[in-house]
């Protein structure tokens, strides 16, 4: 499941969860609007109490917590620090995956010429070294494999590898 697809979803048990919610609001300030439009003093503070008491005694409705998908073996590759923070979800782990294969959809450079790569499957990689020898172009099949110390080396189509990070 694509990133886009995942937050569609959450976007949309969000709205789901949000309605019964909204409309207890709704309904609360249309009675509260109703009891300021009584002219006679008494009957409008009546009339605000008794609105006031049904706010307080309503059932909450809390809603229910958006369960998102758990991230896949190839989502989680390369995830570390901050970005695994951020992505990190309760799930049982699965057996990790030895190695990342993908096509490189889009290669640009940074300004001291390190290489950024945006894979097929939405992930970010940025070249740690520069005059590794690795070349890539776009629509090129890379692989990405774990190296020492937690590090990760892509090996260019050109059999040349070079240290790599995960950026997105």
């Amino acid at each position: 499941m694509t990133m886009g697809a995942r937050l569609m979803i959450v976007m949309a048990a969000t709205l789901v969860t949000a309605g019964p919610a909204r409309a207890a609001a709704s309904a609360t300030t249309a009675e509260f609007l109703a009891c300021g439009a009584e002219k006679d003093d008494a009957r409008r503070l009546a009339c605000f109490d008794a609105a006031v008491d049904r706010a307080r005694t309503a059932p909450a409705n809390p809603a229910p917590a958006v369960v998102a998908a758990p991230l896949s073996q190839e989502e989680k590759f390369g995830l570390r620090g901050e970005l695994k923070q951020e992505k990190a979800q309760k799930v049982p782990e699965l057996q990790e995956l030895e190695q990342l294969q993908a096509q490189v959809t889009k290669v640009s450079t940074k300004p001291h010429g390190e290489l950024v790569l945006t894979l097929e499957n939405g992930q970010v990689w940025t070249e740690i070294q520069t005059n590794s020898g690795a070349r890539v172009k776009a629509w090129d099949r890379v692989a990405i494999k774990p190296g020492a110390l937690g590090s990760f080396l892509l090996v260019a189509p050109n059999g040349r590898s070079t240290r790599v990070t995960r950026v997105r």
